[in-house]
C-alpha cells in the first residue's frame, strides 16, 4: 500500500502552481477529471485563481489531464493577450486563440500576458504516467 506522496505519485497527481501580477500564488493538485482555471470572476462557474479584468475571457486558462503529460487550454480572446508555454531552457512555443498544447518534462510554464504584462504564471510538475487509457487499463 502506497502513503502520502508516493499514493499521489502513483495516482497520476499533477501540482500545478501559479504566481500573479499582484504577487497571489497557490497550489492545486488535479487528479482524474479535475481541471484548473484562470479568468474573469463573475461567471456561473467561479474559477481556480479569478480575476477581475474585462479584458480577461472567464475561462482564459485550463489546464487538466491528459496523455502522458497534462494539456492547457487558451480560452482567452485575442484582445492583445499573448499565452505562452515556456520550456526550461527559456524556449517558448505561443498558444492561438481556441488551441491547445501538451506540457511536457521540459516545456512545462505557462504565461498569460495581456499589453505585454504577465498577468500569471503557472508551472506545472508531473511524472510521466503514461497514456490516460494506459493508466485506466491498469487500475
Amino acid at each position: 500500500m502506497l502513503f502520502g506522496e508516493q499514493a499521489w505519485n502513483h495516482l497520476g497527481v499533477i501540482t500545478v502552481m501559479w504566481k500573479t501580477a499582484a504577487g497571489e500564488s497557490g497550489e492545486t493538485r488535479l487528479s482524474g477529471d479535475d481541471k484548473w482555471t484562470f479568468g474573469r470572476t463573475g461567471g456561473a462557474e467561479a474559477p481556480t485563481v479569478g480575476i477581475d479584468n474585462p479584458l480577461v475571457s472567464r475561462t482564459a486558462l485550463v489546464i487538466r489531464d491528459s496523455g502522458p503529460g497534462p494539456v492547457v487550454f487558451r480560452g482567452q480572446r485575442d484582445n492583445g493577450a499573448k499565452v505562452a508555454l515556456v520550456s526550461v531552457i527559456g524556449s517558448v512555443t505561443w498558444l492561438g486563440e481556441g488551441t491547445a498544447g501538451n506540457l511536457t518534462a521540459e516545456e512545462n510554464r505557462v504565461e498569460l500576458s495581456l499589453d505585454d504584462e504577465v498577468l500569471i504564471t503557472v508551472d506545472v510538475e508531473f511524472d510521466h504516467r503514461g497514456t490516460v487509457v494506459e493508466r485506466q487499463q491498469a487500475e
